[in-house]
């Protein structure tokens, strides 16, 4: 029985490409309006778990619940309407080259055959100003943007159709530090203002301390603690310790920092 309260249940998964095991016997639950950071090692499976998630690929085993549906048993139809709640943010953005900023945001709102081109129009400049940037920036092509336009274009996408539910593939992945915690507080707003459920994967101290509830920790192909940051220290586990004393020596960093700013 799927449990109530929960926006994703990942329930006994295994992911196994030929002889190579990458998830056994995974379980997560990622609570309505909460922030699931996920990390991992190098080739731990977190993203190929996000890509379970949201029904891009298939686990070999066990059963992954979006709303309480299980994308893999709906027809069609039904599987279409799930995944118009949620949306994703690719690692590179995956913005359409050959399309502008306004056709790349039009794109899964054309999609839906829902709406008249007037009404796209209101809705791609509303998503545009939710992501910090300006109408003259709709005609411009993937090309011609800075890594950070091009993540806030693509979470502008991913925003289109009102999701409930927001993935996020290392979010602030190749941006520089000021860029990076620009994306961050917008992320961080967004949240807020659309009361959104997020699940994200980061290699980024810096994100996960701003951003997570929760976090997902993937070691030895499964999740092995699920729980607040500073709860990680309670956690026998290599990585998992060695983790923690990452998280600590950051948040160490700021206290004195902001230390050193006060007069």
């Amino acid at each position: 029985m799927i449990k109530p309260g929960l926006a994703c249940e990942v329930i006994g998964v295994c992911t196994q490409y030929g002889s190579t095991v990458i998830h056994r016997d995974l379980n997560l639950e990622v609570k309505t309006g909460e922030v699931m950071a996920m990390v991992g090692g190098s080739g731990s499976g977190k993203t190929t778990l996000l890509r379970h998630i949201v029904g891009l690929t298939q686990p070999s085993r066990g059963e992954i619940y979006l709303f309480g549906e299980n994308l893999a048993r709906l027809d069609r139809d039904d599987a279409r309407q799930i995944r118009n709640r949620f949306g994703m943010l690719f690692q590179q953005g995956a913005l359409f080259s050959a399309l502008t900023v306004y056709e790349n945001i039009a794109f899964p709102l054309r999609e839906l055959r829902q709406f008249d081109e007037e009404t796209i129009h209101l809705l791609v400049m509303h998503k545009l100003a939710q992501v910090e940037l300006e109408p003259k920036h709709a005609w411009l092509l993937p090309a011609q943007l800075s890594g950070g336009m091009i993540k806030r274009v693509a979470l502008a996408r991913a925003l289109a159709l009102e999701p409930e539910l927001l993935v996020l593939d290392e979010p602030t992945a190749g941006l520089d530090p000021d860029r990076s915690t620009k994306f961050i507080r917008l992320i961080k707003n967004l949240r807020k203002q659309l009361g959104l459920t997020v699940i994200f994967v980061t290699h980024d101290l810096d994100t996960l301390v701003e951003l997570t509830d929760r976090v997902a920790v993937l070691a030895d192909h499964h999740i092995i603690a699920s729980c607040s940051l500073p709860e990680l220290a309670n956690v026998d586990h290599p990585f998992a310790q060695n983790f923690f004393k990452g998280v600590n020596e950051r948040l160490e960093r700021t206290d004195k920092w902001k230390i050193a700013l006060t007069p």
